[in-house]
């Protein structure tokens, strides 16, 4: 059984229910986040409580809970489910309202899973992910390009198109031509003596990247980042709240440095698990 915590209940998830009014469902029109419980303990949950917030805000949408009030529920909802080890969300949406997309008079609804996600096949962790471009491009002026909204019908068709050419992620790239990301989180490219995180990620995700690259003394950039970047790259890997840290060795059917993975990605892997583990 795993318990969803529902504007201050917990049910069921086999009993949750969501208003066919509500504007998260029509429209996309509200704010998640995830986090990860390591050894029962919420890792960065301040970051990404401050990512939702703000994303919210962007939104003008009201969380009708404090900081320290979310933090209780998800606690809750973590010890609910017995949770020592997993993954969970936080959703707000705007709320049921009209069939039409008017946001007045709407109460914002919040909903907190936590249960396990795993989006790649652990063996795969050392081997490293062949990934493909994926051919829908975001606006670069769009919302979800930097925040976490519930339109990501952009996500959807990206993994699709990932596993209808047998791989299972896919890179994101804006309509600038710029990459955005992967599906699963944040992509950092290493070569000439320094680690480059692309612009316009998620600031949870690209942080922690370039904490443990700086701990592994590698410098860190912020530059922008092609597809050619990524292919002339000596490694590359992607770390995710989701999805930790994972090496990308193939793109686009052509192999990213040595087509495996590299000295520098299984050392920050490693810093990854030692922090997150404590082993």
């Amino acid at each position: 059984m795993s318990l969803i915590w529902i504007n201050g209940t917990l049910v069921d998830k086999a009993d949750a229910r969501v208003s066919p009014f509500d504007h998260g469902f029509l429209y996309g029109d509200g704010v998640w986040e995830p986090f990860r419980i390591f050894r029962g303990h919420l890792f960065r949950l301040t970051e990404h409580l401050t990512q939702l917030f703000e994303a919210a805000a962007e939104l003008g949408i009201d969380i009708p809970l404090t900081r320290e009030g979310l933090t209780a529920a998800i606690e809750a909802t973590v010890q609910a489910n017995h949770r020592i080890e997993g993954y969970g969300r936080v959703i707000v949406t705007r709320g049921p309202g009209t069939i039409g997309p008017d946001p007045r008079k709407l109460d914002p609804q919040v909903f907190i899973t936590a249960e396990d996600y795993q989006p790649f096949p652990l063996e795969l962790y050392g081997h490293g992910l062949h990934v493909v471009t994926a051919p829908v491009r975001l606006q670069v002026d769009h919302p979800a390009r930097n925040r976490r909204t519930l339109n990501q019908l952009h996500v959807v068709l990206a993994k699709q198109h990932a596993l209808k050419n047998g791989c299972l992620e896919a890179v994101l790239l804006a309509t600038d031509g710029l990459v955005a990301g992967c599906t699963e989180g944040q992509l950092a490219l290493i070569g000439g003596g320094k680690v480059r995180c692309p612009g316009g990620g998620d600031p949870v995700d690209g942080g922690l990247a370039a904490e443990l690259a700086r701990e592994e003394g590698l410098p860190v950039v912020g530059d922008p980042v092609t597809v050619d970047d990524l292919l002339a790259a000596q490694e590359v890997f992607l770390i995710g709240t989701s999805c930790g840290v994972i090496g990308i060795v193939r793109m686009d059917g052509k192999d990213i440095g040595p087509g495996t993975e590299g000295r520098f990605t299984r050392a920050i892997r490693e810093r990854y698990r030692v922090l997150t583990r404590g082993e």
